[in-house]
């Protein structure tokens, strides 16, 4: 285990163990079914639109409060009854100069209440807000870069580096909930992702089919990701959460962010490190849920590549993916509280498939020493500290 360890409290690690971990940023929900789901709760200055969700166990009624001040949005149904997609939240262009604006979606069923604080921000602190769709083909959706509050989730490694930013995706699940794709967390200078971390089973897998729809991720500037329509100089396009982990549609478009691509060699993507994501995703099977980390190790790379504009992405000089499977009742990890832990690397190079469990894989106490960064930071609060140094340290033979 890690030195550099942050503990949190076990109560509030439980509430995140789901595979969805929760309602999305933005999504608010009390007792008897009752959601009010508005996916982007921060929205830039310019006038916009997107579409909420109503679930409610009965008749409702949704109401906007400006607290006093003259309305700028509008929704297009505000009373129904049962669950309903697709309401359309409309919003006016502000020029506040700096400023910023708020008003209150309150959902009313019967007794109980879901309540949503909607921001706008003038053009000069804009943001890209949260992202549930696909990326822009024209350049980055946000004017600046910044960190999302990060959750207690137990596939996140430490967040602890002032020089990288944590971003998190949502996606609609097939049943209409949302919930977390993947996060990552990114180096303007190396313009990649040190790593990316998500949730994965066959419901978050899905269905459906590879879309191709390469774009700017809209929650960084442009001017911060490589542009990659024609793909590196050299290199492949390598993605860290792949493709077909994400089947469905909106969820698979936001797997072809540039921010979720690396430079990487031909004979590694499209060999041992794509049968190395297969087994993943067959181990994933097995589990309620497999917790994933992919990461590029390019602290010490001196080897640079150019995007379609000429700018300069650092090139990793191995890859990395960490594992930590969850199964409760079952006799998978049945001494170590349902959880099984393990650690791969690579480095840039190509391999024949029967070097990934031979000469790849390890401990993933193993592979924290290698990165010098501290993974799955959230599970000592929820199985101890003395378990989780079991689970990290152990390669266990389930792994095959």
């Amino acid at each position: 285990m890690f030195v550099s360890r942050r503990v949190f409290t076990l109560i509030t690690i439980l509430l995140a163990l789901c595979s969805c971990g929760g309602n999305s940023p933005g999504a608010q929900v009390l007792e008897g079914d009752l959601l009010l789901s508005v996916p982007n709760t921060e929205v830039k200055a310019s006038a916009g639109q997107q579409f909420i969700k109503v679930t409610a166990f009965s008749d409702w009624s949704l109401e906007l409060d400006f607290t006093g001040e003259e309305p700028w949005a509008s929704v297009d149904c505000s009373s129904g009854s049962g669950n309903k997609a697709g309401i359309i939240l409309s919003w006016d262009a502000f020029d506040g100069e700096g400023e910023e604006r708020r008003a209150r979606l309150t959902l009313k069923c019967k007794d109980k209440t879901s309540v949503v604080e909607f921001t706008q921000i003038a053009s000069s602190e804009s943001s890209g807000g949260g992202s549930s769709g696909g990326g822009s083909s024209s350049g980055g959706g946000a004017t600046e870069i910044k960190s999302d509050k990060v959750p207690v989730w137990m596939e996140l490694p430490a967040t602890d580096r002032e020089d990288l930013y944590f971003i998190t995706h949502d996606m609609t699940l097939s049943n209409g909930n949302r919930c977390r794709n993947y996060s990552i967390y990114y180096d303007t200078s190396a313009l990649l992702s040190f790593w990316v971390a998500y949730p994965l089973n066959n419901s978050l897998i899905g269905s459906g089919s590879r879309t191709n729809e390469w774009g700017y991720d809209p929650k960084v500037p442009a001017k911060y990701q490589p542009t990659l329509f024609g793909g590196f100089r050299g290199y492949d396009r390598g993605h860290q959460i792949p493709s077909a982990d994400r089947l469905k549609r909106n969820a698979n478009v936001q797997t072809f962010y540039f921010t979720n691509m690396t430079p990487q060699k031909g004979a590694l993507n499209q060999n041992s490190w794509a049968a190395l994501e297969g087994k993943v995703r067959g181990w994933a099977t097995s589990f309620d849920t497999l917790y994933v980390v992919t990461g590029a190790d390019y602290i010490h790379s001196t080897t640079k590549t150019s995007d379609n504009e000429g700018k300069s992405v650092t090139v990793p000089t191995g890859y990395f993916k960490a594992l930590l499977g969850y199964k409760k009742n079952a006799n998978i990890g049945n001494s170590t509280k349902g959880y099984l832990a393990i650690g791969f690397y690579f480095k840039h190079q190509a391999y024949d498939d029967s070097q990934i469990m031979s000469t790849c894989a390890m401990s993933i106490d193993e592979l924290e020493k290698k990165l010098g960064t501290d993974l799955f930071v959230n599970l000592p609060a929820a199985v101890g500290e003395e378990t989780a140094a079991k689970i990290e340290s152990t390669r266990d033979s389930w792994w095959k």
